[in-house]
């Protein structure tokens, strides 16, 4: 671990601690959660999260890009006595599973701040103008306090404007998004993510102070995920991690976690002290056929 890495966990159980202090002394701080106004559905959910960069595995230079966005934040007064502000807008873009979910989680862990997952399930309404108004809601709610903001398949506001396949109210959504995004003041940081940025407007990529790009693991890092995944139990010695690894070419951080999961369990279930080939094998042919039913299904 690196010493920036090792601070920025530090800090981060100290700004859990005074989050901690704060909400019990003043109770809930967090404002009301904004409403659909057709379906009722909140906008967003609060999540504390507890995660440092130990719980990520991804390249070197994505985890030092991660810090910096953190670092500038716990520097804001620095840079606001030179005319500068902390980059508060930051797109992750990459395959599904590859860490942008949990680097979102991480970030508000180690800044303290809360994570406000947006819904866009919720947000999407079936009345003309609605969206851009349940839009408009979530800013005004994030405005308020300090939170890390989520904006989870980010690609479904974000879609470019001149495809034909979508109507005129999407096209007033992307255009109502980015003026909220350029006009937005607030001490949140704001990420967006999505596993198609081909599918982004491209007016859309120059409102981001930062991109980040999270890639499938290569070979050392699926070495280094087996081995934090299977560490529940011991191993037998009929396998290898590098053989592991080998195997699962192209396989995201989030499948491997699953064909993890899936050995242990099914190493439990049996009573079974060690985790055998056998289990692994059965849990890799268990992820092809899941990844084969996805690709079939899209």
């Amino acid at each position: 671990m690196s010493k920036n890495m090792s601070n920025l966990n530090d800090i981060s159980e100290s700004n859990r601690s005074k989050t901690a202090r704060k909400n019990n002394a003043h109770g809930n701080v967090i404002p009301d959660i904004p409403k659909d106004a057709d379906k009722g559905f909140p906008l967003l959910r609060i999540e504390e999260n507890y995660y440092n960069f130990d719980d990520l595995i991804v390249k070197s230079d994505t985890k030092e890009i991660l810090e910096s966005v953190i670092s500038e934040h716990m520097s804001a007064k620095k840079l606001f006595a030179y005319g500068f502000k902390p980059k508060s807008k930051i797109l992750f873009c990459g395959p599904p599973g590859t860490g942008k979910t949990l680097s979102a989680k991480i970030i508000s862990s180690v800044m303290g701040y809360p994570l406000a997952h947006v819904m866009f399930d919720s947000i999407l309404s079936s009345y003309l103008g609605e969206t851009a108004t349940n839009l408009r809601r979530i800013f005004d709610f994030i405005e308020k306090e300090k939170f890390v903001v989520l904006f989870d398949e980010f690609d479904m506001v974000g879609k470019k404007r001149d495809d034909p396949h979508e109507n005129g109210e999407i096209k007033r959504v992307v255009n109502n998004f980015m003026q909220m995004l350029d006009s937005f003041d607030g001490n949140s940081i704001l990420i967006a993510a999505t596993n198609h940025q081909q599918l982004l407007d491209k007016a859309v990529w120059r409102r981001f102070d930062d991109i980040i790009y999270f890639d499938l693991p290569d070979n050392k890092r699926r070495k280094m995920l087996f081995e934090k995944y299977l560490k529940v139990l011991r191993r037998d010695d009929d396998f290898t991690l590098d053989h592991l690894s080998r195997m699962t070419r192209n396989y995201s951080a989030a499948d491997i976690s699953q064909i993890c999961e899936n050995a242990l369990r099914k190493c439990i279930i049996h009573d079974e002290k060690r985790v055998t080939k056998d289990h692994i094998m059965w849990s890799i042919s268990e992820q092809k056929r899941r990844k084969k039913a996805v690709l079939v299904e899209s």
